[in-house]
C-alpha cells in the first residue's frame, strides 16, 4: 500500500482565524511596512507641495488661487513644467528654480524607489513578515524548514493553522514554496530570543522545533517557555533517551526522535502485510491494517458493529468498490464482498487474526 503524500491529505477545516494568511491581509501588512519606511519622504513631499501652494497663494493674491489649484501648480513645477509665465515675485522666481531640484531629488526618486519596492518585496521581507506575525494570535511557530519542517508546514496549513516559520538558511530549497503560500518567514537563528519575539511567540499556541541540531532545538524551546509559559512545545531530538529526559525535566509537552516515530511503521510493515501505519500508545504497539471482504470470507454479511464486537478492532474506514472510503462508518453498515476495511487494533491482535481472516490486502 503506497504511503499517502502530505500534499494529498485533505482536511475540511476553516482557517483560524479566517483572515490569517489571506492575500488581502498580507497586502495590507505589506502596505503598512511601506508606509512606515517612506513616511519621512511622504512628509517631505507633502511639505514641498503645500509650501509651494501657499507661496503661490501668498505672492499672487490677485490671481485668486485656490489651495488645490496652487498645489497643482507646485506639482507641475516639480516636473519642470512651469504652470504659468515667469512670475514677478522674487520669492516665486526663486521657487521656480528650487522646486524642480527638490522634486528630482526627493519626489521623483521616492516614486521610483516606491515602484521598485512594490516589484521586489524581498527588500523588505523581514519587516512585513514581522508585522504580519505580530498580527497573529493563537498561531504556530515552526523552527527549521528542512524536509521534516516543510512537511509539517504543509500539514499545518492543510489543517487551517496560521504558521510563522524561522529558518536560518536563506538558501533553503523550500523557501520559495513558503513565499508562494504567503506565510511569514523570519531568516535567522532561533536561539536568538529577538527572533522568537519577532515571530510573536508571546501570542502563539505552540512552537515546533524541527531543526537537525538538538541543542539549538532545546535552547529555543527553553527561550520560548520563558517568553510564553503556556505555549505548547513540540521538540525534535535525535536521541530518544535524551528526548524522554528533556520532556519530563523541562515541562515540554512532546519530545520525540524521528527514529522512534518511524521505527514501528518500518518494523510492522516488514513483518505483516497490509499494515499502513503503526505507533506506540504507552507500552503497547498499535497498528492500522487493510482488510478485504471476500465472498467466502468471515466478514461477508457482517455489520460494522459485529466486526468490532467479534474481532475487538476499531473500523477506521469502509469503502465500496469504485467509491471513496468513508471514515468511521455507521455501525449498522453491512459489509459486502469486495468492500475494503481499514481496522485499528493492538499489533498482536491483528497478528493473531491474520491466518483466520485470509483477507489482508497485500501492499
Amino acid at each position: 500500500m503506497p504511503v499517502v503524500r502530505i500534499e494529498d491529505i485533505q482536511i475540511d477545516l476553516p482557517r483560524r482565524p479566517p483572515w490569517h494568511g489571506t492575500r488581502l491581509w498580507r497586502e495590507w501588512c505589506f502596505l503598512r511596512v511601506l508606509a512606515r519606511h517612506f513616511r519621512v519622504r511622504f512628509l517631505v513631499m507633502a511639505t514641498i507641495l503645500l509650501g509651494g501652494g501657499l507661496l503661490f497663494m501668498l505672492y499672487e493674491p490677485e490671481k485668486g488661487h485656490t489651495l488645490p489649484q496652487a498645489v497643482f501648480y507646485t506639482w507641475a513645477l516639480v516636473f519642470g513644467e512651469p504652470p504659468e509665465a515667469f512670475p514677478n515675485s522674487a520669492v516665486l522666481r526663486l521657487a521656480f528654480f528650487i522646486v524642480p531640484i527638490l522634486g528630482i531629488t526627493v519626489i521623483i526618486e521616492g516614486i521610483i524607489d516606491f515602484s521598485l519596492t512594490l516589484r521586489d518585496r524581498k527588500r523588505y521581507e523581514r519587516s512585513w513578515c514581522t508585522m504580519l506575525a505580530k498580527s497573529f494570535r493563537d498561531h504556530i511557530v515552526l523552527v527549521g524548514f528542512g524536509r521534516l519542517g516543510y512537511r509539517t508546514f504543509l500539514l499545518l496549513r492543510t489543517m487551517g493553522e496560521a504558521v510563522v516559520v524561522i529558518e536560518r538558511n536563506d538558501q533553503n530549497e523550500f523557501l520559495e514554496e513558503l513565499r508562494r503560500d504567503g506565510s511569514p518567514l523570519i531568516v535567522g537563528d532561533a536561539r536568538r530570543e529577538a527572533l522568537l519575539m519577532e515571530a510573536n511567540v508571546a501570542q502563539a499556541r505552540g512552537i515546533i522545533l524541527a531543526t537537525d541540531d538538538d541543542m539549538a532545538n532545546l535552547e529555543a524551546a527553553l527561550d520560548a517557555k520563558k517568553i510564553n509559559p503556556k505555549i505548547r512545545v513540540v521538540l525534535r531530538m535525535f536521541d530518544q533517551n535524551v528526548a524522554d529526559k528533556v520532556g519530563s525535566g523541562f515541562d515540554i509537552h512532546l519530545s520525540m526522535s524521528q527514529s522512534a516515530i518511524s521505527a514501528p511503521s518500518f518494523a510492522t510493515a516488514a513483518v505483516s502485510p497490509g499494515i499502513v501505519n503503526s505507533y506506540a500508545v504507552g507500552r503497547r504497539l498499535m497498528a492500522i491494517q487493510r482488510w478485504l471482504v471476500r465472498e467466502a470470507g468471515p466478514l461477508n454479511g457482517l455489520t460494522v458493529r459485529e466486526v468490532v464486537e467479534k474481532y475487538r478492532v476499531n473500523v477506521v474506514e469502509h469503502a465500496r468498490p469504485g467509491e471513496a472510503g468513508q471514515l468511521v462508518p455507521p455501525l449498522d453498515t453491512t459489509l459486502e464482498a469486495g468492500d475494503g476495511l481499514m481496522v485499528q487494533a493492538p499489533f498482536e491482535t491483528l497478528a493473531a487474526l491474520r491466518d483466520e481472516m485470509f483477507a489482508v490486502v497485500q501492499p
